[in-house]
Order: structure tokens, then C-alpha cells, then sequence
């Protein structure tokens, strides 16, 4: 069984973000000679385009990602998934500034507007971190703002697209989106029998008796399973709500793919293990059950080229089990 015990001891906040994810195509871009025109589920953004030195404040690990794969370094930058400037720094975030500010999020939809302000931003990248109306609203008033495109997860390589629209410089947005491509296609190409093989995203919460599963086929968290030309079982209409299946633990049996990638969410890995049928799920009996940390299950929910790339190495022994003919 492949676990990696690095299981945080304590309570973490994971969006397990709702819904079908959009693709590159779904965020509606248009440009013009001076501006891009971003359409999302709060209005339209319009950007001037190919400002020269942009100041951009990031408030998502995708958002940061996506400056960080243009080879730039945000004014400031959050995360939805942090509590501290410490945890809001991810393993494939290495390029990140040691002199970058940190902005806290003190509570969902819960902005320091005036706090953003301070860094004069002539772009604020919120994606999901700006979820309402009445938000979006304030940071417009600041500069121009992208939200959430939609309701939901966005594809892995949807803000890295509108990013290099924005700066004018789409052959570079267009490489480091490849580079993560061609990993995963050249992963599918080294396991070809992952063609037949299921996947869940999961995570499993002890203090609440929940286990939440990715649920939706085309969300933007199965990015990561659908380039390695895998898809997820069929988990039925019931007790799913805005594409995620939350159940107690006596249904542990709904983990009924070949991989399994979980989160025990303030708990421990024994807990885990210890849930009746935990020994039969197909992902233990086959060894590819991944029981692993907070970054790695932010880099598969909220994707990015950068965060899939470092995603790739840590699941790689699970598909290695499964994968080779």
C-alpha cells in the first residue's frame, strides 16, 4: 500500500471547490489592441493589456502559480487554503520571493480589501477567493479584478491562458502550459493501462464523521486524472450536491476506484485505516491508495501547470502499481 504519512494532526480548511470545472476556452477572453476582456460569472473584466512591470496581487495558490509561470513575482499574495505566510507557501512555489508580503484571508468572503489596496495593484488575480458579488465589487473599485470564471474549479491551465492574454505574451503562457502536458503525457505513455483505470480525490474528516468526494467527471480537480487519460467511477446521483458526494464513514465503500488520493483532515492515518472496510477498498488491495498531505491534495483540487507537475512526483509510485501492463 503506498501511503505518505504526512497528515497534518490538526484541523485544516480544504475547499473541496464545487462543481464542473471550465476549460481554457469557458473564460470567455477577448483582446482588443489595448485591452482583454475577461467574462466570469460576475459581469466582465476588462485589462489593459501589456502593461509594462503589472502589479499584480494574488489571492489563490493557482493565481500565484499562474504569475510564477510567467516568470514574475507577485506585489503580494494569499491563499484560500492558509492560515500563515508559512502554509500559504507550497512545495512548487521554490520561485516565490522570500520578500513577497503575505495578505491573510481572515475568513471566507471575508477580503481585506483595504489591506490589497496598500500594494496599488493594477491587477488583483482572486479566482476563487473572490466567490460573491459584493467582493468582486469592492476589489474592482481597487483595479481591475479576476474572479472565480465560474462557479466552480477552473481547468488547470485556465488562469496561466488569461494571465499571458493580459501581458501580451500567450507563447510563453502556451510553454509552461506544455511542459506540464508533456509530463503527463509522458506518464500515460509509461503506464498505458491507467487508460482503464478509475480515480478519486477524497478527504476523510474524524472531528465531523464526513468523507467528501470529488464527484464530478469534469470538474477542474480531475484535471490531473483525465490527462492521464483515467476518469472516476460512477458515483450515482445521490447525495451529490454542487459535484461533491459527502457521506459518513460507514460508506467508505463509495472509494471504489482503482486510485484512491485522500486527506485525513485533522486526524491520522490510523483513523483512517481503522474505518470498517478500509482493507477491501480496490485502491489498498491493489497498492494505490495515497493517504497524503494538505499540499499535495491542494496542488490535484485547485490545479495549476506548476502544482500538477509536483503532484505528479508524489502519486507516482500509486501509478506505477496500477499503470503497467
Amino acid at each position: 500500500m503506498v501511503v505518505v504519512r504526512r497528515v497534518a494532526s490538526v484541523m485544516v480548511v480544504v475547499a473541496f471547490l464545487a462543481g464542473c470545472g471550465s476549460n481554457a476556452d469557458d473564460s470567455g477572453q477577448s483582446t482588443t489592441q489595448d485591452s482583454v476582456s475577461i467574462e466570469h460569472q460576475f459581469g466582465t473584466t476588462q485589462v489593459p493589456r501589456g502593461v509594462e512591470n503589472m502589479r499584480i496581487v494574488t489571492l489563490t495558490a493557482p493565481a500565484t502559480d499562474a504569475v510564477l509561470a510567467m516568470g514574475l513575482q507577485p506585489v503580494a499574495y494569499s491563499s484560500a487554503d492558509a492560515v500563515d505566510a508559512a502554509s500559504a507557501r507550497y512545495p512548487w512555489q521554490g520561485e516565490l520571493g522570500d520578500n513577497v508580503p503575505f495578505v491573510p484571508i481572515p475568513a471566507a468572503d471575508t477580503l481585506p480589501v483595504e489591506d490589497i489596496a496598500t500594494y496599488a495593484p493594477d491587477l488583483v488575480l482572486g479566482d476563487f477567493a473572490v466567490s460573491t458579488p459584493e467582493s468582486y465589487a469592492r476589489l474592482s473599485s481597487i483595479a481591475p479584478t479576476v474572479p472565480a470564471i465560474g462557479a466552480t474549479v477552473s481547468s488547470y491551465d485556465a488562469l496561466t491562458r488569461i494571465l499571458g492574454d493580459i501581458l501580451g505574451r500567450t507563447a510563453d503562457a502556451d510553454a509552461a502550459i506544455a511542459r506540464t502536458d508533456t509530463a503527463l503525457a509522458d506518464t500515460a505513455e509509461e503506464y498505458p493501462a491507467l487508460a482503464d483505470k478509475t480515480a478519486l480525490l477524497a478527504q476523510y474528516i474524524p472531528a465531523t464523521q464526513q468523507i467528501v468526494v470529488v464527484a464530478d467527471p469534469d470538474d477542474g480537480a480531475t484535471s490531473f486524472y483525465r490527462a492521464l487519460n483515467m476518469q472516476i467511477p460512477d458515483l450515482g446521483a445521490a447525495g451529490v450536491a454542487n459535484g461533491r458526494l459527502v457521506v459518513g464513514p460507514e460508506r467508505l465503500d463509495v472509494i471504489t476506484s482503482d486510485l484512491a488520493i485522500m486527506l485525513v483532515n485533522g486526524g491520522t492515518v490510523d483513523q483512517l485505516e481503522a474505518l470498517p472496510g478500509y482493507a477491501e477498498l480496490p485502491s489498498v488491495r491493489n497498492g494505490a491508495m495515497v493517504v497524503t498531505d494538505l499540499p499535495t491534495i491542494v496542488a490535484l483540487n485547485t490545479p495549476s501547470p506548476l502544482s500538477l507537475l509536483y503532484a505528479l512526483d508524489q502519486v507516482r509510485l500509486a501509478l506505477a502499481a496500477i499503470g503497467r501492463e
